[in-house]
């Protein structure tokens, strides 16, 4: 049985580094592969995307490339849509379907149209909101220039998200199991919405609540043990 790969995709503004602890903190269960997105991090010389398709066709040629045989993908908030769009490519173009995937703090992308738009606020608003979700040092606002590209990649990730338009009629649901986590303290993303998760896929639906925020996965303990045993658990086929 070969190793569990678990690529990581992250949340809008955020590059591949928001998962580095991981590879060591879950070394014993699987390979962290973190993502990046273009014109993010170590991709900041590449063209954004246009759209959401761009950006999960783009994911899953990245998986493909490189060959994994027992894997799993998991997207945070922004990461969850692009993470479900991947996955759906992937059953249709690459030899091996994931065995699972997980997302997070974000609704499906039918009920977007419930999240508060951010992309029409001033930049000094949208700035606020950023760090008032709690995953950016307050630091960086000192800095204008870094405001500066900060602004223009979350702005971009959060205008694809926005205005994504997902036509359920025109999507097969992926056919492998979905496991979908939410913070107690994340309006963003509350339990009744995000049960309706399970709508994009045929086979089993899992999902857990954690006394956390919106950025459960990065600052919860409690998150940590539900993950690791979740890895083991789909290493072994019981998921």
């Amino acid at each position: 049985m070969s190793k569990l790969k678990v690529f990581c995709i992250p949340y809008a503004g955020g590059t591949k580094q928001v998962y580095s602890d991981w590879i060591q903190k879950y070394s014993d269960t699987a390979e962290i592969i973190p993502l990046e997105y273009n014109g993010h991090g170590e991709l900041f010389t590449m063209p954004f995307y246009e759209d959401a398709d761009e950006a999960a066709q783009d994911i899953c040629n990245r998986i493909a490339e490189e060959k994994p045989l027992d894997y799993i993908l998991y997207g945070h908030s922004f990461g969850s849509m692009i993470a479900i769009l991947a996955a759906e490519k992937l059953e249709k173009s690459y030899t091996r379907k994931p065995l699972a995937v997980m997302i997070g703090g974000s609704r499906p992308m039918h009920l977007r149209y419930k999240d508060r738009s951010l992309r029409n606020l001033s930049k000094d608003e949208f700035m606020k909101v950023l760090m008032n979700m709690g995953q950016t040092s307050e630091e960086i606002f000192e800095e204008p220039e870094l405001v500066d590209i900060i602004y223009d990649i979350m702005y971009h990730d959060i205008t694809i998200e926005e205005t994504y338009v997902y036509i359920s009629n025109e999507h097969d649901k992926i056919t492998v199991p979905v496991i979908v986590m939410t913070g107690t303290e994340d309006d963003e993303a509350p339990l009744n919405d995000m049960k309706e998760w399970q709508n994009y896929t045929s086979s089993r639906f899992y999902i857990k609540q954690f006394h956390a925020g919106h950025f459960f996965p990065f600052n919860c303990s409690e998150f940590n043990d539900y993950f690791a045993s979740m890895l083991k658990k789909i290493q072994l086929r019981h998921v």
